[in-house]
């Protein structure tokens, strides 16, 4: 590093103490003895000196020693740095070619154009080779230099490039090269694949390093033909993947692009009086331009959201697969061992209900459409600070899906996406969940674990409905103490005090407090034949494994903070079964940390982009196909993907080709081995 800072100054081959070759660095990046100054302490002559460093005063640059006497102790000291700038001097000007660290640099006068005035230098190496460069500086010290390369020709790998103009107008300039090949051949004008826009040279800078823009690196477009830059679309997807809605996007995006044109009406006047022949009613325009322009974001998410989501899909499966993997080892050494790290998923439904509207014709009638959000969060482990405590939790997103039924079906397709067997699934006790888990893996192969909450709250609300369940108690409504009491025990430390014979005692003692309200017990029967068996079940894995959720109330935490605002005001909008997907895939991979680095999402369209010439994916290609008209006067039918009930079995029929995992002879299940495969 020392060496390094030493070649930047750009005072190699000229004289002082300070002044270093490349061959008087030893390995290390210390100085020999011979190359170092002496130390000022004359007791100390002959001492070892080697580099620490520069350190900036108020004199200037000073380089910083140290002294190691072979008696006494060590100390520092400072003498000013070779090539350093004295106070109230201006700088010595560099190459800016970085392997020009040893030439001597010289003015060699000024050039005043449009953009400003250039200083002109020469370049001269030690080997006698020269070169001409210019700098052009901005009144607050940013430079841009000449030595700045323009895009090579895409037709001729030897040739001399040029800029030759702009085309476009307003904020959709474009640069425009010219090309002089070397073997002769006629000369002609290109666009990169990615055309940048033009540059106002000495005026526009960087808004990350603050330096002045080279002519040739103006702002990426998008793709061809397209008057979006590529840090345009990054950031309106980032917007997508938060829960913006499309027309709130795309009003943003021609905000971008029409600055120029708003500039000059808000800077330069036009349009202060109003006609007095205007006519007509006064109109919303964000409504209007909503209505109209909402497909331009709509397109982004049918264009780059497969893009997105397939490094960060890629990236979860191997994450589950190598996990797989880790525990299926563990648990052919000890089928009853606990899992340190097990792959655990939670797993519920949202249901969308859209508000009816009536059928006309002769038969007039409400019709209920909805749809349903089918959510799996996954549980990530930390070990603990405490290697004796369990690993901590944390939930992340992992799949989002929307299907016009959250039927068995759907959830086999939800699975089947999800790729690696899990260990274990903490669900609710619906039984589409449950029968999808057992066809998918089969019987007893995933550890299912119900919903404690989802219990406890269902049978307080069953219970609440019965004659003599309730009383009031500071105005409110709550179940007499007999019952509350009763249900306090549906919790996860109380639950595992219970043995199997306590359990099935505990629902006996809740059917007679029902009957002796008097009140119906044949609701509570009924929830006893659902719960009973798949708690007793799950008891052994929860014993098993204490750090494991006993509840699914993650999943509706992230529905509500990171679903819930794809919905607001706007659900009955979702038409387009696919495009929907592909939306909620961004939100997956935004809580996966795809858009913590926007540049890097920049970098996978770019690359997408110029792979294929410049030209962006086909938009609009996931339409649904719409029914014929009919005859004039009668509304015009409206099929919508996300509302077809008949989609999920087709869907099912032709993804689930591979059978269900069959379960081996002698094999124990994962509710009582914890996943073994």
């Amino acid at each position: 590093m020392v060496a390094a800072r030493d070649l930047e100054d750009g005072t190699a081959g000229g004289t002082g103490a300070g002044t270093l070759s490349g061959g008087d660095v030893p390995p290390g990046g210390q100085l020999t003895d011979a190359a170092a100054p002496q130390c000022p302490d004359p007791s100390h002559a002959g001492s070892r000196v080697r580099r620490r460093g520069l350190r900036a005063s108020a004199a200037g640059t000073r380089q910083r020693f140290e002294c190691l006497p072979e008696t006494g102790k060590r100390h520092f000291f400072t003498t000013p740095a070779a090539g350093a700038v004295e106070a109230g001097r201006s700088p010595r000007q560099r190459c800016p070619d970085p392997w020009h660290a040893d030439a001597r640099v010289q003015g060699r006068g000024t050039r005043t154009t449009k953009a400003g005035t250039w200083r002109r230098f020469r370049c001269t190496r030690p080997d006698g080779s020269s070169h001409f460069f210019q700098v052009l500086a901005s009144a607050a010290g940013t430079q841009l230099t000449s030595l700045d390369r323009p895009p090579g020709c895409p037709e001729h790998a030897v040739s001399k490039v040029t800029r030759q103009g702009v085309y476009g107008r307003g904020a959709t300039k474009r640069q425009r090269y010219r090309c002089v090949p070397a073997d002769g051949t006629a000369p002609h004008t290109f666009t990169p694949p990615l055309a940048r826009e033009a540059v106002e040279v000495g005026v526009e800078s960087c808004t990350t390093c603050d330096e002045l823009l080279s002519p040739h690196r103006g702002a990426l477009t998008g793709a061809r033909h397209t008057p979006w830059t590529l840090a345009l679309y990054a950031r309106a997807l980032n917007e997508l993947s938060m829960g913006a809605s499309y027309a709130a996007v795309s009003l943003m995006m021609r905000e971008y692009r029409d600055r120029a044109s708003r500039h000059l009406l808000e800077h330069h006047g036009g349009g202060a009086l109003l006609d007095g022949q205007a006519t007509g009613a006064a109109q919303s325009y964000t409504a209007a331009q909503g209505k109209s322009a909402w497909h331009l974001a709509a397109d982004l998410v049918e264009q780059y959201a497969p893009l997105l989501w397939r490094p960060v899909e890629q990236q979860m499966r191997d994450r589950d697969r190598q996990q797989r993997a880790a525990n299926d080892q563990q648990l052919a050494a000890a089928p009853n061992a606990a899992l340190a790290t097990p792959i655990t998923w939670l797993l519920d439904e949202q249901p969308v209900i859209l508000s009816g509207r009536r059928r006309r014709g002769q038969q007039r009638r409400l019709e209920r459409n909805q749809w349903s959000l089918l959510v799996v969060v996954e549980v990530r482990w930390h070990p603990a600070e405490d290697p004796m405590s369990y690993p901590r939790r944390e939930y992340r997103l992992r799949l989002a899906r929307a299907y016009p039924r959250a039927n068995e079906q759907a959830w086999r397709l939800v699975l089947d996406e999800l790729g690696e067997r899990p260990d274990f699934i903490v669900a609710d006790n619906a039984e589409a969940i449950s029968n999808a888990v057992t066809k998918q893996y089969g019987a007893g192969v995933v550890g299912l674990v119900p919903s404690l909450f989802h219990i406890q709250r269902n049978l307080r609300d069953a219970l609440r409905k019965l004659p003599g369940a309730t009383t009031k108690l500071e105005g409110r409504t709550v179940l007499v103490p007999e019952l509350a009491k009763h249900l306090d025990v549906l919790a996860r430390d109380e639950l595992l005090n219970l043995g199997p014979a306590d359990w099935t005692r505990w629902w006996d003692d809740l059917i007679g407090a029902v009957a002796t309200l008097p009140a119906p017990v044949t609701g509570v029967l009924e929830q006893r034949r659902i719960y009973e068996p798949r708690v007793a079940a799950a008891l052994p894995i929860l014993a098993r494994q204490p750090q494991l959720p006993a509840s699914n109330a993650a999943v509706e935490n992230r529905i509500r903070h990171a679903l819930e605002p794809f919905l607001d005001n706007r659900k009955q909008l979702y038409r387009n079964l696919a495009r929907t997907n592909f939306l909620l895939d961004l939100a997956v991979a935004r809580a996966q940390g795809a858009f913590t680095d926007l540049d890097e999402v920049t970098r996978l369209l770019r690359e997408d982009n110029e792979a294929a010439g410049g030209w962006a994916p086909a938009p609009r290609t996931l339409a649904d196909a719409q029914p014929p008209q009919r005859a004039e006067g009668e509304p015009p039918p409206v099929y919508s993907s996300l509302l077809n009930p008949l989609l999920v079995a087709a869907l099912a029929e032709q993804r689930l080709t591979q059978p269900p995992v069959r379960q081996q002879d002698g094999q124990q299940g994962g509710q009582q081995s914890g996943g073994r495969p």
